[in-house]
C-alpha cells in the first residue's frame, strides 16, 4: 500500500493505493481527439501491469470532485475506471470528454479507440472517493483537479443561490451574483441533453421538451462551474 497526503484549499486529502500504480510529481494529460495538453501536474500512472485501486480521503465532506483521465485505450483490454464514494450512488458528469463511454459509475474507452477527458464525480457529499480498474493496454494517467476540491458547506451555499427549483415541471431559473457564461444539462448516463451560452446574471430555462427523470445541470460562471442534480416532473 502507498500513502501520500496534501492540503488543497484547506481540505486535507490523503491517498492510499494498491496494485499497478506509479505516482509522478509532474505529469502531462493529453487530449485524445484534437491532440495537445489538457492539463499538467501531479498524477498517477495506473494499470500498466494489471489491476489497481486508489482511495482519496477528504478531511471535509466534498462533492463534484473533478478527475482527469488521459491515455485510456482498448489495445489489450478496455481500460475501465470505476468510481464509488461513501456518500451513496455516483453520477458522472463529462466535461472535455473524447471517445469515452459512461455507464453508471464506470468510464471506458469506446471500442477500438483511445480516450481522455475531465469528469465530475457527483454524489451525496462524501469523504472518501475510490477509483479502481483492471488495467491493461500500457496503462493510463489519472489526476484530480485541485480547484474542484471544495467543502460542501461552500458548495451548498453557492448552489442554493443559483439554481431553483430542484424539482421542476417547466421553468428552471439560474441566477448568480457574478456573470453567467454557460449551462449544460446531462442525463444520468452522462449524455448531453441541452446546452447554451448565457448573458447576464439570470436565466430561465424551459424544460417542457425534456422527458421526466433525473438530470445534472452544470452552470459555468466567470470564476467557477457549479453542478446540481435536478428532477424533471
Amino acid at each position: 500500500m502507498r500513502i501520500f497526503s496534501v492540503n488543497i484549499g484547506g481540505v486535507q486529502v490523503t491517498s492510499s493505493s494498491f496494485g499497478s500504480i506509479q505516482y509522478s510529481i509532474i505529469g502531462d494529460f493529453y487530449r485524445a481527439c484534437e491532440g495537445g495538453l489538457m492539463s499538467t501536474g501531479s498524477g498517477l500512472h495506473v494499470g500498466e501491469n494489471g489491476s489497481w485501486s486508489v482511495t482519496l480521503s477528504f478531511s471535509k465532506a466534498v462533492n463534484n470532485v473533478a478527475v482527469v483521465i488521459s491515455g485510456a485505450d482498448t489495445v489489450t483490454r478496455p481500460e475501465d475506471f470505476i468510481f464509488s464514494t461513501n456518500g451513496g450512488s455516483v453520477s458522472i458528469i463529462p466535461g472535455e470528454s473524447c471517445r469515452m463511454n459512461i455507464v453508471g459509475n464506470t468510464i471506458t474507452p469506446l471500442p477500438g479507440q483511445a480516450g481522455s477527458g475531465f469528469y465530475l464525480i457527483n454524489s451525496t457529499p462524501y469523504t472518501q472517493l475510490t477509483i479502481n480498474g483492471g488495467g491493461g493496454s500500457g496503462g493510463s494517467v489519472i489526476g484530480v483537479c485541485s480547484a474542484s476540491v471544495l467543502g460542501t458547506q461552500d458548495v451548498k451555499s453557492i448552489q442554493n443561490e443559483m439554481i431553483d427549483p430542484t424539482q421542476v415541471k417547466d421553468i428552471l431559473t439560474i441566477s448568480s451574483k457574478e456573470p453567467l457564461k454557460f449551462y449544460r444539462i446531462f442525463d444520468e448516463s452522462g449524455k448531453l441533453i441541452v446546452s447554451s451560452t448565457i448573458e447576464g446574471n439570470k436565466k430561465d430555462i424551459n424544460l417542457l421538451g425534456i422527458m421526466t427523470g433525473s438530470y445534472i445541470i452544470a452552470v459555468e460562471t466567470k470564476t467557477q462551474t457549479i453542478n446540481k442534480k435536478i428532477v424533471k416532473k
